[in-house]
């Protein structure tokens, strides 16, 4: 690298910082400031227990959020409590090597999840059950849910690349006897979260060379339990985060390697990862940003940078061709004609409005019923909701006041909800039996403590995640702002677009690894200090 090359590099890596940096301690400053002062609560409303007083109101829905006020000081000493068990656990850790490291994840995670699905006996309903009713009637050769008046898929196209993926499940599950359920679905959800936790360590045993970030991180999804709970739920985002994880990690080998034939291995990898992410779910669309992104800003710094180039073209059109290509085959496939899905625009025109559980969240006014009434017309359909923007922007910028509540409301209700609908969901999908155990409890007695403990979890994660991104930023870390890059690009999205807290919970999961850098530096700074302290109290003991 000469010298003109170099200057180049630095310039283009301190701003990425300076950007990526700045605007992720903002958001999760924000968040981890707010977490101390309430917490987004997901509840199930019956009729006549709903209320409406001067500090909130309590919508009678089966998807209420309400904002509860927490205790602060309770809050700050269940934080200072999670750092010094923090601070205690770590030198027992750091003999693990990595691969008892990875096993020790897997079992663990696996076991947990088997427990909780087996117990929980959930079963797809409402969008989940329209998707995984497809992917067993194609497997079958029945294609009527295409076709007539079934607009589900004319509607949501962008549904059918997971319902290929279920539908290939189904099949492969069919070679050992008859399919009478998808509940082996929930199952295939466990092998894919311990998949994603597994590629989150592997990233940061890659981007630090303190060990000790990759011994907490191990410890801090080993206690994420939201996930595992969410396992019940089959709808793409699981497996979709974790073709994500393994994308960026593949990407972050073909960053970091020098050797031609490693550059083709792992960047070919990091396409066929990010494809399928994408194809399982759309919301991925933003890690491929975050990829393209990562590969431009490091691109002078490698001796073969039009391999940044090459490979982040192949990762946009490896992401974009196969939905279209999917549909086609379904097309084909059925004789019908799938027509144009609802307008990215209309999810905007949602996301800008009011809706009857929270700021932005669903709302089918803007979206569905929009499309009916400009008669399945995606360009007049998008013209109508851009023109619903505008006016909500103009009404935003009359009514200030109401702007700030309204989108503080709307990034609180999905990042501050911290159990991400996951006990929700056992609570409200179908059921193949009654449930039992641990999910009985969990759903009943036990939800208040599950839910409390997800709150703490939480807000350790968003206050160690705000300092981690910090010392990213001063150790000069291009690389490792990956992750905070994707999550303020899950932040501002959902800032705009459609919210719902499930969707915060692939960048929650994220979180966990940044906030085992912060988690380690806080370690560094208090540990003397500790050590100090004790001291001093033994000596005035004597």
């Amino acid at each position: 690298m000469n010298a003109k090359t170099e200057r180049i590099d630095r310039g283009f890596a301190f701003t990425a910082r300076l950007v990526i940096g700045v605007i992720a301690v903002f958001f999760m400053g924000v968040l981890s400031l707010g977490s101390l002062l309430h917490t987004t609560g997901m509840e199930i409303v019956h009729e006549g227990e709903g209320y409406f007083n001067i500090v909130n109101s309590l919508v009678e829905n089966i998807e209420s959020v309400i904002f509860y006020n927490d205790n602060i000081l309770a809050n700050v000493l269940w934080l200072g409590i999670c750092i010094g068990v923090c601070i205690l656990i770590m030198p027992l850790l750091k003999k693990l090597p990595l691969k008892y490291e990875l096993i020790i994840v897997g079992v663990w995670v696996a076991l947990l999840g088997i427990i909780w699905v087996s117990s929980s006996n959930s079963s797809p309903s409402e969008d989940s059950m329209v998707v995984t009713n497809a992917s067993a009637e194609f497997a079958r050769g029945d294609y009527s849910l295409l076709t007539g008046d079934n607009r589900y898929f004319k509607n949501y196209s962008f549904q059918l690349g997971y319902v290929l993926f279920n539908e290939l499940l189904i099949r492969f599950w069919g070679i050992f006897g008859e399919v009478k359920d998808v509940f082996f679905l929930e199952f295939f959800n466990v092998f894919f979260l311990v998949s994603s936790y597994i590629g989150i360590i592997l990233i940061n045993h890659k981007l630090f060379k303190d060990e000790r970030v990759r011994h907490i991180t191990v410890f801090m999804l080993m206690f994420c339990i939201q996930p595992i709970i969410f396992c019940v739920f089959v709808y793409g985002i699981i497996p979709g985060f974790a073709f994500a994880v393994w994308a960026v990690y593949f990407e972050i080998l073909f960053l970091k390697s020098d050797e031609l034939k490693k550059q083709i291995i792992f960047g070919c990898l990091s396409t066929l990862m990010i494809s399928l992410a994408v194809l399982m779910k759309s919301n991925n669309l933003i890690v491929l940003v975050a990829m393209v992104i990562m590969a431009g800003v490091t691109m002078f710094k490698k001796k073969r940078a039009a391999f940044n180039i090459i490979f982040a073209v192949l990762w946009i059109v490896a992401s974009i061709i196969p939905q279209s290509a999917v549909k086609g085959m379904y097309e084909s496939r059925s004789g019908a004609d799938l027509g144009d899905a609802i307008p990215f625009v209309s999810w905007i025109s949602m996301g800008m409005n009011e809706a009857v559980n929270a700021p932005g969240w669903y709302n089918y006014v803007y979206t569905v019923y929009n499309y009916e009434e400009q008669g399945f017309d995606k360009n007049k359909a998008g013209e109508k909701s851009k023109e619903e923007i505008f006016n909500r922007l103009g009404y935003f910028n009359e009514n200030k006041q109401y702007r700030n509540d309204f989108f503080y409301k709307k990034f609180m209700s999905q990042w501050n909800e911290t159990s991400y609908q996951s006990i929700w969901n056992n609570k409200v999908r179908n059921q193949y039996a009654e449930p039992n155990g641990i999910a009985k409890f969990f759903r009943e007695d036990g939800e208040a403590a599950a839910k409390r403990y997800m709150d703490i979890y939480s807000m350790f994660v968003f206050f160690t995640a705000t300092i981690g991104i910090v010392i990213i930023m001063k150790r000069k870390n291009t690389l490792a702002l990956t992750s905070p890059l994707i999550i303020i690009g899950g932040m501002l999205y959902h800032l705009l677009a459609e919210a719902k807290s499930q969707y915060a919970l692939p960048y929650f999961i994220l979180m966990v690894g940044v906030s085992a850098v912060g988690t380690v530096w806080l370690s560094d700074k208090l540990k003397p200090e500790l050590i100090k302290l004790k001291g001093k109290l033994k000596t005035k003991k004597s």
